[in-house]
């Protein structure tokens, strides 16, 4: 203790604090009063510092104390609430997703009605974005002689496949040129020298014309012209109540699940008294499917016929 009254007796700044301390008491500051007043000043101080550091040192063991502490694992019974709850919403989950599969929110917010109807529209659109008769390709007259270079059936089918993305863009998807390819590829377009340019039908297999349904031949002297056609009439087919348990064409369209997907719909084309250059089936039917993505309808490239 003395040599705290010693250490502290040095300082002037304490010194002066005793020494006004005891001036605001109004007490004679005579040399018994400072020793004192020194002393009990020494104590408290000695005391606050001590508590101070004792804080501080709690505070620090404490922090890393948690710090190294391992992580707290779960009881069995978290884990199996958890893993319940789990469960419970994965299947909620994949339930929701089967009961709308190939739906989006636009969808489910509309009626029956109203998707055909938007279905149908987006047809029509694509229908009246050409003209009837316009020309997709052509060929001139030096390319109809025989033996002319650039005019292999793949080159053709290219250059025409290329034509018909530029003039539709996105109003169909882009399994519609697949489909067409595959009919190109047993259909060939090719340049006859008595002829012109057409479609040359290889065999039999009338699957293979669906795609082409929309385009057909303009002859001349000579045929030198491929065009596509749009006055054939159209009109919506209730295919989830009526079409796919049809006796006739109920075998086509296995693709979709009608009962649970609402992103498909069809439409019927009628070819029965219609006059075309390239063969086709006498009713076709087409399917629209929503494209999410891009949020609107689209032609695709499955089509199905009969007759």
């Amino acid at each position: 203790m003395n040599g705290l009254k010693e250490f502290f007796g040095n300082i002037p700044m304490f010194q002066k604090q005793v020494e006004r301390e005891i001036e605001e008491k109004g007490i004679e500051p005579s040399e018994g009063i400072k020793k004192m007043e020194f002393s009990r000043q020494v104590i408290r101080n000695l005391v606050i510092g001590v508590l101070v550091v004792g804080i501080l040192a709690f505070v620090g063991i404490s922090y890393f104390n948690n710090k190294n502490q391992p992580p707290v694992t779960p009881t069995a019974t978290t884990e199996s609430k958890e893993s319940n709850q789990s469960e419970t919403s994965g299947e909620a989950t994949e339930n929701s997703s089967q009961a709308v599969q190939g739906s989006s929110d636009h969808l489910l917010k509309l009626s029956a009605k109203e998707r055909a109807d938007e279905a149908t529209e987006a047809f029509e659109s694509w229908y009246k974005s050409f003209s009837n008769g316009d020309v997709i390709l052509e060929i001139n007259k030096e390319l109809l002689k025989e033996g002319s270079g650039g005019t292999s059936p793949i080159e053709l089918q290219t250059k025409l496949i290329d034509n018909l993305k530029a003039k539709f863009g996105d109003k169909v998807s882009d399994d519609f040129y697949t489909g067409l390819q595959a009919s190109f590829n047993f259909n060939p377009v090719i340049v006859d020298g008595a002829k012109g340019l057409t479609i040359s039908k290889q065999n039999d297999d009338e699957s293979q014309w669906f795609s082409t349904w929309f385009l057909d031949t303009e002859k001349k002297e000579k045929n030198t012209k491929i065009i596509v056609r749009n006055d054939f009439p159209f009109e919506w087919v209730d295919w989830r109540n009526k079409g796919q348990h049809d006796e006739k064409v109920g075998k086509i369209f296995k693709n979709v699940d009608w009962d649970n997907d609402l992103s498909y719909e069809v439409i019927g084309i009628d070819f029965t008294e219609a006059t075309k250059n390239i063969e086709t089936n006498q009713i076709l039917f087409v399917q629209m499917h929503y494209n999410e993505k891009i949020g609107k309808w689209q032609v695709t490239g499955n089509v199905g016929g009969v007759y």
